[in-house]
């Protein structure tokens, strides 16, 4: 029999220490570890999970602060979120103020929102474009190389910003340039189609320009997105009114009164109650709006204040030719002359000839302008037209509308 080669001795020889190594390792390990092994064990798996324990710590951390203290560890984030939230909301209050051509109500609301969070950056812009149309400090009206300047910047500053569209339409408008004001209010409802300011103002083109039913699909989008705009419902009523709509003309005058009582919706409001015969309810809102402004009030008090523009009524259902035609009034005086001639046509529909005589000659007093006296003759021959009256009454709007020639 032949004997092993030496070298496959010596592999069996290894393999054999082999197997006595892993006997021996795995009996160390079944054996309890010791203190030190164990606390490596435990630092190694500390170490591995570190993000998840820092978490859970920091829980149970703000859970006994909460609990032991009465402290959110949360709260400040809340805080922060709900400043913003708040600031934003005066910024938006700002945004529609600025679409009512409302600037100082708008700068204020501006300066608000930034009291609460002096990082709103659009409410710091907002107040330099709420003040594009306010007079310089010691001035009654504003500048037009002013405007011309702060809205240079702002179109430079912002070329893409919809309210700045806006305001250049306002500066083409009150110099006459209907056709650049109407580009620039395009652009406006291209870029931000729920502005109302733009179309409030492309109605008040249209109507200047008697197109009526334009007008009023101008005012229509601008109650819906305002229902609370008592300045779109105040010119959606007059384009009603001229439309020869005296029902929807009174309803709308009523929503605006209700939203911003004002001297003017008052006065058109008795006016449209003339055609629906509701002779004693325009006697009653002409004779609010006269009681206060006969007493003494500041020429700039919102309720009486602003220019009026008086248009001529239709002298027959559909007359769409003497609507074409209007009047300015300025002063107050000349508001209270028209108020005491509309009382004077409510009394003489009442058949009170004596009251309507007095307010005849009270109007007079006041020297209306011949632009004004015009008006009050239209509206005395658009009654005499369309109203269904009394012989007497009817004789005494003819009687005196021939007065004021």
């Amino acid at each position: 029999m032949q004997e092993p080669e030496p070298d496959l001795l010596k592999r069996v020889s290894d393999l054999e220490q082999e197997v006595n190594t892993l006997k021996k390792s795995l009996r160390e390990k079944e054996q309890p570890l010791g203190l030190a092994a164990r606390c490596q064990k435990l630092a190694r798996l500390l170490i591995a999970n570190w993000v998840l324990l820092s978490f859970v710590s920091a829980l149970l951390i703000a859970g006994y602060v909460k609990y032991r203290f009465g402290i959110d560890y949360f709260e400040n984030y809340r805080n922060v979120a709900a400043t913003k939230e708040l600031s934003k909301f005066y910024e938006q209050m700002g945004d529609r103020m600025m679409g009512k051509s409302e600037w100082q109500a708008a700068e204020q609301a501006y300066r608000d929102a930034l009291k609460i969070n002096p990082n709103n950056t659009a409410a710091t812009f907002g107040i330099a474009k709420s003040q594009v149309f306010q007079p310089v400090p010691g001035e009654k009206y504003w500048a037009p190389e002013v405007v011309d300047a702060r809205l240079d910047y702002l179109l430079s500053r912002f070329p893409d910003d919809y309210q700045v569209y806006f305001l250049k339409g306002m500066r083409y408008q009150a110099f006459g340039n209907t056709e650049e004001a109407r580009a620039w209010f395009r652009k406006c409802v291209d870029k931000n189609p729920k502005f109302t300011g733009c179309y409030i103002q492309l109605g008040y083109m249209d109507a200047g320009q008697s197109r009526i039913a334009e007008a009023k699909a101008n005012f229509e989008k601008a109650v819906e997105l305002d229902p609370n705009s008592a300045m779109a419902k105040n010119d959606l009523a007059a384009c009603h009114f001229l439309l020869s709509d005296f029902s929807g003309a009174s309803r709308e005058f009523e929503e605006s009164y209700r939203i911003s009582p004002s001297a003017l919706t008052a006065l058109n409001m008795g006016e449209a109650y003339w055609f629906s015969r509701k002779f004693y309810a325009a006697l009653e809102m002409h004779q609010i709006a006269a009681n206060y402004m006969n007493e003494t009030r500041d020429p700039q008090d919102r309720y009486i204040g602003g220019q009026w523009t008086s248009p001529f009524f239709p002298l027959h259902v559909g007359d769409l030719e003497t609507i074409k035609k209007s009047a300015p009034v300025y002063t107050v005086e000349q508001k209270k002359a028209l108020l005491h001639f509309d009382l004077a046509i409510d009394h003489a529909l009442l058949g009170s000839f004596d009251a309507a005589n007095r307010e005849f000659a009270a109007a007079l007093k006041l020297q209306p302008l011949w632009g004004q006296r015009q008006v009050v003759q239209n509206r005395m021959q658009s009654a005499g037209n369309l109203v269904q009256m009394s012989d007497a009454s009817k004789s005494w709007l003819a009687a005196h509308r021939k007065m004021l020639d």
